[in-house]
């Protein structure tokens, strides 16, 4: 990740850069963007139809060539392309951008780039493009933020969800609880401003307003966690002694045979991890080691490892045998899984071989853990029950795309603090401290509203969203 500060984001500056994949490939497009970009143009490009680049039409394709002028009437073409323009305050940033499809060659590619900066232009820097129109008003926070989900969107599911942002819904419910309480606080500084006027304050409707901004509030907080699930998926731990059937529960739930299967005791050694798509939702699935006494150098990586997937699981399927008595292995795991924190982590047992005479019996206290489900993984039964409970574990109520939220650390903190606050101002009602009490929280309150949506400049959290831009977006 690139290091910088918002200084070197020079606004005045006029800015050039590669917005297509630097690799070989049929077609490049170079972005510039700027008050110096139709000037700069006009020295690099030649088109039979523009005979005047200061009246130049917006937001049309021109035919022409790149061309490195000499001295005199001299010059050098550099290659044919096509130019689209767009004027100023019609264009992604506002500023007048210009966008140069060429030939995708690496070097002609770098001869353009070097040509557009010695007349003028500098190298963006990641981000900068989507900073300036964050700058210029084009888009707001959470629509430049939701610009990268986009391009990082590993579902279609994650896909509709940042294109919704991008469109500004969810800014919009933000604007209605912002809305809702300025309007709060403007009625109580004009009741305490105005005694004359014999403004009416009634507390308890008060309290009920707030008590109502307090719940969209966290619906939103809630809604931004169920997100990250679609957005980064969830990882899926298989554990379980050796022998069990991990590895070709594995295979199931992936569709395809991606572990190595035998009747052989131990013969995953290491953690396999693979991705697939559970109806929109991107499984992160590991198959781990069955070992965990320290045999060799071999077992203690095994076990080392295994441990490492569990501290970064959601979900951990923990198989059992369930034409096996339980055994001293199983009551390891089972002891394993017990001492985590199971607001943390979601446990499944999943009894497998059920083809097979069942001789596994298991404890209450194990059954506290999580569901059971019965599957023969060999004979492909009740894998799509497992799939199934899977989900309604990840999502207990599903969720509603409509009320999807992408935030990140930095915003969700704010969000929390800002319910905290209500939260106060709600007790303060309760207890009967004075409107002043009232006023100031919902004024801190309101102000954190601003950050969310840009409108207060946070160095910290615009560093956090514009650092994770590519260069040319």
């Amino acid at each position: 990740m690139q290091v910088f500060k918002l200084k070197d984001y020079k606004t005045k500056d006029t800015i050039v850069a590669l917005s297509t994949y630097p690799a070989k490939s049929a077609i490049g497009l170079i972005r510039i963007s700027g008050e110096k970009a139709l000037k700069i143009l006009s020295k690099i490009f030649f088109s039979k139809a523009i005979k005047d680049f200061k009246n130049i039409k917006s937001h049309k394709l021109y035919y022409g060539f790149i061309i490195d002028r000499k001295k005199g009437s001299n010059y050098k073409i550099i290659d044919e392309v096509l130019v689209a323009v767009m004027k100023k305050p019609n264009s992604y940033t506002k500023e007048d951008v210009v966008e140069i499809n060429c030939h995708g060659g690496l070097l002609v590619i770098d001869k353009i780039v070097k040509l557009i900066c010695k007349y003028g232009a500098r190298l963006a820097l990641p981000g900068e493009f989507t900073y300036r129109a964050f700058l210029h008003g084009r888009l707001d926070l959470l629509q430049a933020k939701s610009v990268v989900d986009i391009i990082e969107a590993k579902s279609e599911e994650a896909l509709d969800i940042a294109i919704r942002q991008l469109e500004g819904e969810q800014s919009k419910k933000l604007n209605s609880i912002k809305s809702n309480l300025e309007d709060l606080f403007s009625h109580l500084e004009a009741y305490i401003n105005f005694p004359d006027e014999e403004i009416c304050l009634d507390k308890r409707s008060l309290k009920g307003r707030l008590i109502k901004v307090k719940k969209e509030i966290s619906s939103i907080i809630q809604a931004s966690i169920d997100t990250k699930k679609y957005q980064d998926g969830i990882n899926c731990v298989i554990c379980g002694k050796t022998n069990v059937g991990k590895s070709t529960l594995f295979n199931r739930l992936l569709k395809e045979e991606r572990a190595i299967t035998s009747s052989i005791a131990g013969t995953t050694r290491d953690v396999i991890g693979e991705t697939t798509n559970l109806d929109g939702l991107t499984l992160k699935i590991f198959d781990t080691a069955g070992v965990f006494k320290t045999i060799d150098a071999l077992s203690e990586k095994a076990i080392e490892k295994t441990e490492e997937t569990f501290k970064k699981s959601d979900i951990i399927l923990l198989v059992l045998d369930g034409s096996k008595a339980i055994e001293d292995d199983d009551y390891f795991f089972l002891n394993k899984l017990s001492a985590l924190k199971l607001e943390d982590k979601k446990i499944i047992f999943v009894i497998n071989k059920i083809d097979l005479e069942q001789k596994l019996t298991i404890s209450n206290n194990f059954k506290k853990l999580g569901p059971i489900v019965r599957i023969s993984a060999l004979k492909n039964i009740g894998i799509e029950k497992l799939q199934n409970t899977i989900k309604k574990l990840v999502y207990k109520k599903g969720i509603n795309l409509k009320n999807s939220f992408i935030l990140n650390a930095y915003q969700l903190e704010i969000l929390k603090n800002l319910r905290k606050k209500i939260e106060d101002v709600i007790n303060f009602l309760e207890k009967n401290y004075t409107i002043d009490f009232v006023i100031l929280a919902l004024k801190e309150a309101i102000e954190d509203l601003g950050k969310l949506a840009g409108e207060i400049v946070s160095e910290d959290i615009l560093k956090d969203i514009f650092s994770k831009f590519c260069i040319g977006k």
